[in-house]
């Protein structure tokens, strides 16, 4: 006779709730990281804190820097415009009340990311850029 398979835990251990996200949203965010193939456990987290860290760099307008790296943890670790990506994608695939949570903090980040960066007048020549959404469209230090 097989023993019965034990419930997995409702958060990973090794990460618990995100800050400023209730402990429903965070456990619902980690179900969402480990169904689907295009995100990977703990990417809310890791573009959250690029977000945050980006915002918290010194002086009054920020220009975005571009990952030197391609693989998906390094560009989100480099690129807001990429973490923000990520965000956005997590933001669709969760249920109306934890979309509605994540939506506050990514909308602080969001503002605030708007007010200290600016528009970039040739982003419409680089076609990945010039489609994007707003935030790919400010601009970077280098391109």
């Amino acid at each position: 006779m097989r023993a019965a398979a034990a419930r997995p835990p409702l958060l990973d251990p090794c990460h618990g709730r995100i800050d400023r996200l209730s402990e429903r949203t965070s456990a619902e965010l980690w179900r969402v990281e480990r169904l689907h193939d295009d995100l990977w456990p703990g990417i809310t987290r890791a573009a959250l804190r690029t977000c945050q860290m980006f915002l918290r760099r010194p002086g009054r307008y920020l220009m975005l820097v571009p990952a030197e790296c391609s693989c998906p943890g390094c560009e989100i670790a480099d690129d807001v415009a990429i973490a923000r990506d990520a965000l956005e994608t997590v933001l669709h695939r969760l249920s109306p009340r934890a979309r509605v949570e994540l939506g506050r903090v990514v909308g602080r980040l969001d503002a605030e990311l708007w007010r200290r960066t600016l528009p970039d007048p040739n982003a419409w020549r680089n076609p990945w850029r010039a489609h994007g959404r707003w935030w790919h469209q400010r601009l970077y230090e280098r391109q």
